[in-house]
């Protein structure tokens, strides 16, 4: 038995798979703790988890949408919630985390997490990160689309030829963010972080990464997706309106840009009735569902539903391209319009499309006549429903978890 911690911040999206990864080790008799927002700590221990506060902690009441609409910025996301998530509170965060890691054998944490490998050289402990997404590697070989660079997904090939460029450009934009980070590591008489993204003096004692082999052939070699299914019984009104009629048109943006969600669920009820389809829409507050007005019929409007409870019984999924909604969609099978907004998701988007289950719709392009144009191939053509079946029955036959646990118990024998 091990003592492990792992450490996340973010959406649900970067929680659920250490949940799940947290909970396949301790099935295996490991002990281990899961630090992070104190927002999260309800869900981690219903999950039976050992939990530990992280900063940056959720704001409480209700989220604030101008913040979010800066976090989903095409361009300048990317830079404001690293600067909010990883450069602003690294000194509390890693008085969190050094708390937290008395005693553990092995810390494995999420890029953002950076004060996770201050706190290992400190403890002389090991330390590995845990991918979600294949963007957050920066292959040279298979590199990803930066936010605000969604054009390259057009262009396979120079996004290929440019991979080690790209991969130098972002160490030297990362290392701007964190200005912060490099003096606290300082401060504590840490060495220099060569690699400003992990903010890691030395490589770390190995590497997870939690996706699909079919989005990316990089190394680590990918686990597969450790998908964690919170319980949720189907609410009545969405059981009958399923068996209503034909399948419905699901709209969701996750739960992060949810909260900045501009004009696309106004557009996508329009676009639904525009093709004469039904439609579920996940609105995430009851504010953007009320903003909707009356509803027709043919369309049910929800706050919030676990997206495993509902993909299955979609004809098409409609969603902002986050990995966990992603991979949500992927394992349900079925074609997907993809709405980036920023960060991980144009090359989310990107490898979906290359898959040949999903069109794309970049956010500020979403309009409901573009939506009905792009969603209507995807109804209309075979092909979609057939790729994205064979990959749903792909995604199901990965064991993400196990692959997981295999792969840190490998490196836990080898000290």
């Amino acid at each position: 038995m091990s003592r492990i911690l792992l450490a996340t911040t973010g959406s649900l999206g970067d929680l659920f798979p250490y949940l799940a990864v947290a909970a396949g080790l301790q099935g295996r008799g490991h002990r281990v703790v899961i630090a992070t927002a104190d927002g999260y700590r309800e869900r981690v221990e219903a999950a039976g988890l050992g939990f530990a506060p992280m900063h940056p902690h959720m704001p409480e009441g209700e989220p604030d949408p101008a913040l979010f609409a800066q976090a989903m910025d095409p361009r300048g996301g990317p830079e404001f919630v690293w600067r909010k998530l990883v450069a602003e509170p690294i000194r509390e965060a890693h008085a969190d985390l050094l708390a937290a890691s008395e005693g553990m054998d092995l810390i494995l944490a999420s890029p953002v997490a950076a004060a996770a490998p201050m706190v290992a050289e400190q403890r002389g402990i090991p330390w590995a990160p845990a991918y979600l997404q294949p963007l957050t590697l920066f292959s040279a070989e298979d590199p990803g689309i930066p936010a605000g660079y969604a054009w390259l997904g057009r262009m396979d090939w120079l996004r290929r030829l440019l991979g080690p460029v790209m991969r130098r450009t972002a160490r030297r934009i990362v290392r701007g963010w964190s200005r912060e980070v490099t003096a606290f590591r300082a401060e504590l008489g840490l060495a220099f972080a060569r690699d400003p993204i992990l903010n890691a003096a030395q490589p770390p004692a190995f590497s997870l990464a939690l996706f699909s082999p079919l989005l990316a052939q990089v190394e680590p070699e990918p686990t597969g997706f450790p998908f964690w299914d919170e319980p949720a019984p189907m609410p009545r009104a969405l059981a009958r309106f399923l068996a209503a009629g034909p399948p419905p048109l699901v709209f969701t943006l996750g739960s992060a840009a949810v909260h900045a969600p501009g004009r696309f669920f106004a557009a996508s009820l329009a676009a639904a009735q525009q093709l004469g389809q039904r439609a579920v829409l996940l609105t995430g507050t009851a504010r953007s569902r009320e903003a909707l007005g009356p509803l027709p019929e043919t369309v049910l409007a929800m706050d919030y539903l676990p997206h495993a409870a509902l993909f299955p019984a979609a004809s098409v999924i409609i969603h902002q391209g986050g990995i966990g909604t992603a991979a949500q969609a992927m394992r349900a099978g079925r074609p997907m319009l993809v709405v980036p907004f920023s960060h991980d998701q144009p090359d989310n988007a990107a490898r979906l499309a290359r898959l040949g289950i999903a069109g794309i719709l970049p956010a500020p392009r979403y309009r409901a006549d573009r939506a009905a144009r792009a969603l209507a191939p995807l109804l209309r053509e075979e092909g979609f429903a057939a790729r994205a079946g064979a990959i749903g029955l792909a995604v199901r036959a990965e064991d993400g978890v196990g692959a997981a646990c295999d792969a840190v118990e490998a490196n836990l024998r080898r000290g």
